[in-house]
């Protein structure tokens, strides 16, 4: 495939995204009604970046109160949602406490989306308020990718680790997600900035060097026809780097993040305890 033509592609995934963007937002007003006071793009259709491959369609709903009914009504707004790229959508919410100060209950709104919705979101519907927001600060954002982790690397995810010789038959999407998400950690971990993928994988600088960048180009081209050797050479080093990594600069998180690494050096070991989920890109 030519330049051009990748360009194009590209071009015209951004278009469905954006597509995606707009049915989600129409279906939010249906849903939450006069409720819904503002609606952002995030990631990377805010900040650039978005590859049709893998990308995901982000989105973050302010309203005016978040309560038990809130995740139904999310979820009705995902099953209203058409479009090949609907799969993909993440919806973040929140009302205007937890965006401009982080209140963490109730709503769905980490400390690394929050600030891409500060930095980088993209005004879709109502009326911007986060002027005079309080942004996250750089230890509430490696806080935040330490319970992504304890909560996330269960069992299941780290045998793919451990022995990723099935993990290309999940798809391109799977496959590089695994591979960025403890590099954008040790990125934000280092810089106190949000773990963006190309910024995080052409700033990595360690030994699973190789694996990164080949997944930076897997996002944009698809797999080779033979990814499982780099994977089963770099792929488990890689998140004991992160891991080692965390258990020093997260001390409320080293208890479980160690069961974690276990599990990849000893995995007859028992799990980790479950922390309450975050969201990643």
């Amino acid at each position: 495939m030519s330049g051009a033509e990748q360009r194009t592609g590209a071009a015209r995934g951004a278009e469905d995204g954006e597509q995606v963007l707009t049915d989600a937002v129409a279906a939010a007003e249906r849903v939450f009604g006069p409720e819904l006071e503002a609606a952002y793009a995030l990631g990377s259709l805010a900040h650039g970046g978005f590859a049709p491959l893998v990308s995901d369609v982000d989105l973050a709903l302010v309203l005016t109160e978040v309560n038990e009914h809130t995740p139904s009504g999310i979820a009705e707004i995902r099953a209203r949602t058409p479009g090949a790229l609907a799969e993909r959508l993440s919806v973040f919410y929140a009302d205007w406490s937890g965006v401009r100060a982080g209140r963490p209950e109730p709503g769905r709104l980490p400390a690394i989306d929050r600030l891409d919705l500060l930095e980088s979101g993209r005004l879709l519907y109502g009326t911007d308020r986060r002027t005079g927001a309080e942004p996250p600060g750089r230890h509430e954002l490696v806080r935040c990718g330490a319970e992504f982790a304890a909560d996330r690397f269960d069992p299941a995810y780290l045998r793919e680790i451990r022995d990723p010789a099935a993990l290309p038959g999940r798809g391109v999407r799977a496959v590089t997600k695994l591979v960025l998400f403890p590099v954008r950690f040790l990125y934000t971990l280092r810089e106190g900035r949000i773990g963006h993928n190309q910024a995080a994988g052409t700033w990595y600088r360690g030994a699973a060097r190789d694996l990164v960048l080949a997944a930076l180009d897997w996002r944009e081209h698809g797999l080779p026809a033979d990814p499982v050797p780099l994977l089963e050479s770099e792929l488990a080093g890689l998140y004991l780097e992160f891991l080692d990594a965390y258990i020093d600069a997260v001390p409320e998180f080293a208890e479980q993040l160690r069961v974690v690494r276990s599990g990849l050096t000893a995995p007859d070991r028992p799990a980790a305890p479950r922390a309450r989920g975050t969201a990643g890109e």
